[in-house]
């Protein structure tokens, strides 16, 4: 997958607290805005980045040096993002993400947007319905309109600037984009662009609300961005990143000395005393059994929309494990965002990459790696369930376990 960012405006409503910087360079964090994105999207595995540059394109460049590349748009003071995104037509050569370079967000909101797949734009519904915000008018999860100049009583929210196309995607936004510039539309925004293309395909809305994110638009904007929007971010997920990054190797170089000081005998003695997990029974949902190549496991098969669900007793801890299955015959990696809910409120929600695992089989899918989410019960009798929000498929496997005998099934031959 490639990534365009549109980086050619001068910016000049935020020109006298950005001391004449383009916004991309604009410092949050202790680093140009344009950082953080080129973190978030290396962090799914976006290496490949274009840059359309502008307004003092040489400091962009300067900055952000051989990890992207660049076409300037020569012509930045009498156009707009749109002729910028035309002129990015011959490189995008693969499902791209398309955003804009004045955006700060969570990376979730990119993780998310990429587990929906094929063309998917991302919008907040919680967000005001203003002159200057692009609004979204969507009808059952679909984009149906979009624009600065769509009617707030049809708006459903607010587009970041953050979208995501598939092939099909991209040649119907491209094809679009060409005819408005042939059409004299140079001045006008690229989302004039999406716009247009959203009559020739299905572009999924995304809904982010609770995730933080800023377009820095006034000052006003900057401000909340480093005073609000960058300290959430920071605390739920760069913070654990950072801090895992510079104890890895402490913690690493720790564990091998405990190794040797105490010698395997104590791994072994603490490998006894490990919980024995167990399988919860639920409620009315399909039972498989995955074969692995050391025996089979038992798990739950069900689709987006149709939870798994099961009562439990409390207090515990509780594990919920998932597969993500896709079309027989999938090599590449698939997405998802997964949730638990107790009690009938969300408790838990994650964004996984499913890698595919030959070793496993069920019969009509190729199935992904399992992933985890944990979280404690509190005391009492409680509902749980677990569903696919959004992915590149709709099937999943899912079981949930707890480390005790209660709600015990019979045991998988595989070993854990």
């Amino acid at each position: 997958m490639q990534a365009v960012i549109l980086a050619g405006g001068v910016g000049s409503r935020l020109e006298r607290v950005a001391g004449g910087k383009p916004k991309c360079l604009v410092e949050i964090g202790g680093k140009p805005l344009i950082e953080h994105q080129l973190e978030a999207l290396a962090d799914e595995g976006i290496g490949k980045v274009l840059i359309v540059t502008g307004y003092k394109s040489e400091e962009v460049q300067k900055t952000v040096g051989n990890r992207a590349e660049y076409i300037e748009n020569g012509r930045y003071e009498e156009t707009n993002s749109l002729y910028s995104l035309w002129l990015a037509r011959d490189w995008v050569k693969d499902p791209f993400v398309l955003l804009n370079s004045d955006l700060l967000f969570h990376p979730d909101i990119l993780g998310r947007l990429l587990a929906q797949g094929g063309n998917a734009l991302a919008f907040d519904s919680t967000s005001s319905k203003g002159k200057e915000q692009t609004k979204v008018a969507v009808r059952e999860g679909v984009v149906i309109d979009l624009g600065k100049d769509l009617r707030p009583e049809l708006s459903r929210g607010e587009s970041l600037g953050l979208l995501c196309f598939d092939l099909k995607g991209v040649h119907a936004l491209f094809s679009r984009t060409h005819a408005l510039i042939e059409s004299g539309g140079e001045k006008s925004w690229a989302i004039e662009g999406v716009r247009a293309a959203c009559s020739d395909v299905e572009v999924c809305a995304v809904n982010m609300a609770g995730l933080p994110w800023a377009e820095l638009d006034f000052p006003s904007d900057l401000e909340r961005a480093r005073s609000e929007v960058w300290p959430e971010i920071w605390g739920d997920r760069w913070k654990k990143v950072v801090m895992w990054r510079r104890t890895r190797w402490v913690a690493g170089a720790l564990l091998v000395a405990a190794l040797i000081l105490t010698g395997w005998s104590a791994s072994h003695r603490y490998a006894r005393n490990e919980p024995q997990w167990t399988n919860a029974a639920p409620q009315q949902a399909q039972r498989v059994q995955l074969e692995l190549p050391k025996g089979h496991q038992r798990w739950c098969k069900s689709v987006k929309g149709k939870p798994v669900v099961t009562a439990v007793e409390g207090p515990t801890r509780l594990r919920v494990e998932i597969r993500l299955l896709m079309p027989e015959g999938t090599t590449e990696p698939g997405r998802y965002v997964a949730q638990v809910s107790l009690d009938g409120a969300v408790a838990a929600g994650e964004t996984f990459k499913a890698t595919p695992v030959k070793e496993a089989s069920l019969s009509g899918f190729t199935v992904g790696d399992r992933d985890r989410i944990e979280l404690d019960v509190p005391e009492g009798e409680h509902r749980v369930e677990v569903d696919l929000l959004s992915g590149s498929s709709d099937a999943f496997l899912t079981r949930i376990r707890f480390p005790e005998p209660a709600y015990r099934e019979n045991e998988d031959t595989e070993k854990e």
